[in-house]
């Protein structure tokens, strides 16, 4: 079989999960219970199916296949004939792992669903919502081009926003999402700006002609340094970076699976698009650095945050937010490996977070079998220390070279914090013992880290625009901006909370709590642009009403 047929049977197979998702989702004669055992048993099944033509598909990609593949064109209206949308599938490895990952996660979601949501009236609604939303999202992923990748994502907002106000009785729910709205649809209108400028620029919206454009010309023209920065906006209301990052919070009216699928899949859409257009953001430059800023300022206060929050869910919803500000980090500091590699770390991590959310109070209950002892500053110092020196042997071992990728710095000051922070909790309770096996484990984490870092590195290259080896002033900035943010947010969790005056505490806890505030502005601000009737939503016809309030007494009695 030859090269080109072999792309033509991964790219048809890619094309025929969205498709198997959204066939088996459509609508059915029957009702009651009869129609939720039919679309419980076809969207699980349909998630099936995908999951093994993504692994079908892997195994064709490792065969030799590499091209994208297209499909017939479809004229686009206003353009003259002069650029024609093609229903293309980009076959590369990105695209297969995305296929791969998002089709896993429905499969596990849908699985759930079957017995969190037995004996619902509304079962049925439900699995049909989640099959179109993830037919929806898998055309996102598997998208070759601008305008497919853009409608996708269009569409994928309108079903996820019926799944968000699954009980639209709450006015809290339709509130919440009227929210989420806003902000999606605007996203959704800066795509299509940028769609439309690149493709006038290009002559095509492909991705690969996009990055072909791109790296034949040594200067951008306007529109495409203008289509630049509305991706990264666009990237930023998509990922719920901060201040838009309310709806994120507070949209926990719907079931869990549905808090799962947002969480694991669909709110990286903006870091997708991100990563599809690298080489064209790379070739702009500033309109990374304004991701970066805003993806370290959303991480800094999420993360803080994120441990005042007493509520399981919106602990969760706010550690997605501080986790999507890291990958919007990397990605601004043109780390796009180690943002795909976040990418598939946090997806797992948050679907397994929110489907096992419901046994989390349990162990909360256990009792404490440990006495906490404070850690000294003089230990969190040496700690830290040894944790660099520890990582700097293992990038000099694993013959990584800091002077060719100086963006690496930042890097390795974060990983090494982050094994100090895991040695210092166990030195704050365990055993010499344990304190050893703490050390070990961390070396042995950073390792594996290192090496995911350079498989992403080498396995994606042709992909993903390359680490800079020449750092502008602008992006050194950035680094040490990245740097004192970690450690500013290791320090506050660490000793500085500890030496912190009580009433100080006392008042930073209340602010936290509150989301520094932020979001209610912007609340009141999107609201009185786009008000929402809630009454109109909720309010039932005074026949109902009086149905209802007679029923009620009549159970008083």
């Amino acid at each position: 079989m030859t090269s080109e047929l072999l792309s033509n049977a991964t790219g048809l197979m890619l094309l025929a999960m969205p498709v198997t998702m959204l066939a088996f989702s459509l609508p059915s004669a029957r009702t009651g219970v009869d129609a939720a055992l039919i679309y419980r048993r076809r969207v699980a099944s349909a998630t099936l199916i995908a999951f093994a033509l993504a692994l079908a598909s892997v195994l064709m990609y490792a065969s030799g296949s590499r091209s994208d593949v297209f499909m017939p064109a479809i004229p686009l209206p206003g353009l003259n004939g002069s650029i024609d949308l093609h229903v293309s599938i980009a076959v590369n490895g990105m695209t297969l792992l995305l296929a791969a990952l998002v089709s896993f996660v429905l499969m596990i979601i849908a699985r759930f669903s079957i017995q969190y949501l037995d004996g619902d009236p509304q079962q049925a609604r439900f699995f049909r919502l989640l099959g179109f939303t993830g037919g929806w999202f898998l055309l996102v992923v598997i998208a070759g081009n601008m305008a497919l990748f853009t409608i996708a994502i269009l569409i994928t907002g309108f079903t996820l926003h019926r799944l968000l106000g699954f009980y639209s009785e709450r006015p809290r729910a339709i509130m919440v999402t009227h929210k989420k709205s806003i902000f999606s649809r605007t996203a959704d209108a800066l795509l299509i700006i940028a769609t439309v400028l690149i493709g006038l620029e290009v002559g095509s919206l492909e991705f690969s002609a996009i990055t072909a454009f791109v790296q034949s010309h040594e200067q951008l023209p306007l529109q495409l340094h203008i289509a630049a920065w509305l991706i990264v906006l666009a990237a930023i209301l998509k990922s719920a970076q901060f201040p838009f990052h309310g709806w994120l919070i507070q949209v926990m009216e719907a079931p869990t699976p549905v808090s799962a699928l947002m969480h694991a899949g669909i709110v990286y859409s903006g870091a997708i698009i991100v990563l599809r257009t690298s080489n064209l953001l790379v070739a702009d430059g500033y309109a990374l650095a304004l991701l970066a800023v805003v993806g370290l300022t959303t991480l800094v206060i999420a993360s803080l945050v994120m441990l005042t929050q007493s509520a399981i869910k919106s602990s969760l919803a706010w550690s997605t937010a501080a986790q999507l500000g890291f990958m919007l980090l990397e990605l601004g500091l043109g780390l796009f490996a180690l943002g795909l590699l976040h990418l598939v770390g946090h997806s797992l991590y948050k679907a397994h977070a929110f489907l096992s959310s419901g046994g989390i109070a349990d162990q909360l209950r256990q009792p404490k079998i440990f006495k906490y002892r404070p850690v000294s500053l003089a230990a969190w110092m040496i700690t830290f220390l040894g944790s660099l020196s520890i990582v700097l042997a293992l990038v000099i071992g694993m013959g990584l070279r800091l002077q060719d990728e100086p963006t690496l710095l930042a890097l390795v000051v974060i990983i090494a914090l982050a094994t100090a922070q895991l040695v210092l909790k166990v030195l704050s309770y365990g055993t010499v013992g344990e304190v050893v096996t703490a050390i070990f484990t961390a070396t042995a984490m950073s390792a594996i880290y290192f090496v995911l870092h350079g498989l992403f590195m080498h396995g994606f290259a042709q992909e993903l625009a390359p680490l800079p080896s020449k750092v502008s002033l602008l992006n050194w900035g950035l680094i040490v901006l990245t740097i004192a943010g970690f450690v500013a947010v290791a320090w506050l969790q660490g000793p500085g909370r500890e030496r912190m005056a009580r009433s100080s505490q006392t008042a930073l806890f209340i602010h936290l709590y509150n989301g520094l505030y932020v979001d209610r502005w912007v609340e009141r601000l999107s609201y009185r642009l786009w008000p929402e009737k809630v009454g109109r939503m909720t309010r039932m016809p005074d026949s109902e009403l009086t149905r209802k309030s007679r029923c009620t007494n009549d159970a008083q009695v």
